[in-house]
């Protein structure tokens, strides 16, 4: 397995060192030469593209030009750790980002197998993606129920039936958190997971509407623009990695789930909505604790007929539950 390094600076080279022990081959060419270079490969490679010396513009430049060859993967080498959004990278379609620390700690033959792996994954759901595609369907559901006047909160009136975007948050291995962690401990975290998911889909007009020890669920009136909480998901499991170190207590490895679905219930304040009988919760809570797994982000066909065009791309069918289509937020390699 080739691995080239598009970069100026050879030394960068001596990280891979460890891979020369193996089967991979490590090359490294000058920024100059690489699409020359690249005309000659005839076997899959992982490339990787130092974006030192590169103002955002240009290095943005190169890298869509690197996705489009849809032979290879391409990961990114920041060797001063100056991107501040490294998520945007793996929205685009990079399956790697390399920094300064991970550049002096050397870079491992597991960190290389973990990408082969996800390689392996998402390859035969790439080649059915578009026959299941086919399989989504056109009839588009038209709801009974009204929208919140402007998705104004101050326009929802209890007792009303409104359409909703329902988004479903829980901390994944909730019974292993119970055992390992002392009760101060574990409130600690439960409170921070709460706050940070309210703090990020407030922005995008969302409010936390159930909840119990380790999740529940959020609202999001619906609009016919494009709702904000499809991105705000799709980030929140992408920067999952980076909030472990910087937004948790004890530096621990957190993990969540998340899924959206649209659909429509009866509005009441949070804490009186004991008597709702909705069909719609019934569903997003099954989703979100049946069906999903650690660390991913579903959607229902009907809210993925809703997102944005430029976002359906980051998305793969993945199955049925309870007569829905249900599609996948691909997955995103940091380690």
């Amino acid at each position: 397995m080739k691995i080239l390094i598009i970069s100026d600076q050879k030394k960068i080279k001596e990280s891979f060192y460890n891979l020369n022990k193996s089967n991979y081959e490590v090359e490294i060419v000058c920024k100059a030469n690489y699409k020359q270079y690249i005309k000659k490969l005839s076997e899959p490679a992982i490339l990787y593209f130092d974006i030192f010396q590169n103002s955002e513009t240009e290095y943005w430049k190169e890298i869509k030009s690197l996705l489009k060859l849809q032979k290879y993967f391409l990961g990114i080498i920041d060797s001063k750790t100056s991107v501040q959004d490294p998520a945007s990278f793996f929205h685009a379609g990079v399956v790697d980002y390399i920094t300064k620390k991970q550049l002096y700690e050397g870079i491992s033959q597991k960190r290389i197998k973990n990408i082969l792996d996800f390689k392996k994954e998402i390859l035969p759901e790439k080649q059915c993606e578009k026959n299941k595609k086919i399989e989504l369907s056109q009839n588009r559901k038209e709801f009974s129920a009204g929208f919140i006047p402007n998705g104004e909160w101050i326009n929802a009136e209890a007792g009303k039936e409104y359409v909703f975007y329902f988004l479903f948050a829980e901390i994944d291995l909730a019974s292993d958190w119970k055992k390992k962690c002392g009760q101060a401990h574990l409130k600690q975290i439960k409170d921070v997971f709460y706050n940070y998911i309210r703090q990020h889909i407030e922005p995008a007009n969302g409010r936390i509407w159930m909840w119990n020890e380790f999740g529940g669920l959020a609202l999001i009136p619906y609009t016919k623009k494009y709702p904000d909480i499809a991105v705000t998901a799709s980030k929140l499991i992408a920067h999952a990695p980076i909030a472990s170190c910087e937004d948790f207590p004890f530096k621990m490895e957190i993990s969540y789930r998340l899924a959206l679905h649209i659909g429509e219930t009866t509005y009441k304040e949070r804490g009186k909505t004991g008597t709702i009988v909705s069909d719609s919760i019934n569903f997003i809570f099954h989703l979100g604790q049946k069906f999903a797994k650690p660390g991913n982000f579903y959607l229902t066909e009907e809210t993925y007929h809703k997102i944005h065009p430029g976002l359906k791309k980051l998305f793969l069918p993945d199955g049925i539950f309870e007569d829905k289509n249900i599609l996948r937020l691909k997955r995103f390699i940091l380690n």
